[in-house]
C-alpha cells in the first residue's frame, strides 16, 4: 500500500519545478547554451518527484532505478555518447512519469483532508498527466516519423526542444485549446489525441468531484 509522503512540503517543490520548467525552457532555447541549461532544469523536475514517494513504499527502490536510468541515456543523448539513447531514454521517460502519475492518483484519490499540500499534489498530477502524454507522442513520432506536424517540429534546434514541443502539445491537447501550430497527420497520431482529451476531461471531472467530497464529508463529521 502506498503511504503519504513524509515531506508536506514535497507536493509544493514538485509544483514549483514543474511551473518553472515550463515557463523558463522555451525562453532558453533560444540561448547558445541552451541544451544543457534545459536539461538542467529538466533533471531537477525528475529528481524533485522522487520526493512524493515515502522511502518504506515497495516501488521507492524501483522509481529510483527508473529516474537513474532515465537522467543517464537523457545525458548520454545531450552529449550525443550513444545514437540509441533518444528512443531509450524517451521510452523509459514515459515509463517513469506513468508510474509517478500512478502514485499521485493513488495518494490523492486515497487521501481523507483536503490541505494546501494536496491541492498541489493535485495541481501536479495534472500537469505530470500531461508530461506523460507528450512522451507517448514523442515515441510514436520517433517510432513513425511524420505522424505530426507543425511550424514547431521543423528543424528543432535540440532534442530538448524537440521533447519540449509535444510536451506542449500535449498540454494544449489535454486542455482541449488546439492552437493548430501542431496537428496529427496520421489516423493512429490522430487517435491518441482523441484519447487523451478524453481522459483529460473525465479527469477533471473525477479530481474535482473526488475534491469536493472530501470537504463535504469532512464539514458532515465536524457538524455530527
Amino acid at each position: 500500500m502506498l503511504k503519504t509522503p513524509r515531506r508536506p512540503w514535497s507536493f509544493h517543490n514538485l509544483l514549483f519545478w514543474l511551473l518553472f520548467y515550463q515557463l523558463v525552457s522555451p525562453v532558453l532555447f533560444s540561448m547558445p547554451s541552451a541544451r544543457v541549461i534545459v536539461s538542467l532544469l529538466f533533471s531537477g523536475l525528475l529528481f524533485s518527484t522522487v520526493y512524493i514517494i515515502n522511502k518504506g513504499s515497495k516501488i521507492f527502490i524501483s522509481t529510483i532505478f527508473l529516474m537513474g536510468l532515465t537522467l543517464l541515456l537523457f545525458w548520454m543523448d545531450v552529449f550525443n555518447l550513444v545514437s540509441f539513447s533518444l528512443g531509450m531514454s524517451s521510452a523509459i521517460l514515459c515509463l517513469y512519469l506513468g508510474l509517478i502519475v500512478y502514485v499521485l492518483s493513488s495518494l490523492i484519490f486515497s487521501a481523507r483532508h483536503i490541505t494546501p499540500a494536496l491541492i498541489s499534489g493535485a495541481l501536479c498530477l495534472y500537469l505530470l498527466f500531461g508530461m506523460f502524454w507528450g512522451m507517448v507522442y514523442v515515441l510514436l513520432e520517433l517510432l513513425h516519423p511524420g505522424s505530426f506536424v507543425g511550424a514547431l517540429l521543423i528543424d528543432p534546434v535540440s532534442h530538448s526542444q524537440f521533447i519540449h514541443s509535444f510536451q506542449y502539445f500535449s498540454l494544449i491537447t489535454l486542455t482541449t485549446l488546439g492552437y493548430g501550430d501542431i496537428v496529427p497527420h496520421t489516423a493512429t497520431a490522430a487517435a491518441f489525441c482523441q484519447t487523451e482529451a478524453v481522459i483529460g476531461q473525465f479527469f477533471m471531472a473525477v479530481l474535482v468531484a473526488r475534491l469536493v467530497g472530501i470537504q463535504v464529508a469532512a464539514e458532515f463529521g465536524a457538524n455530527r
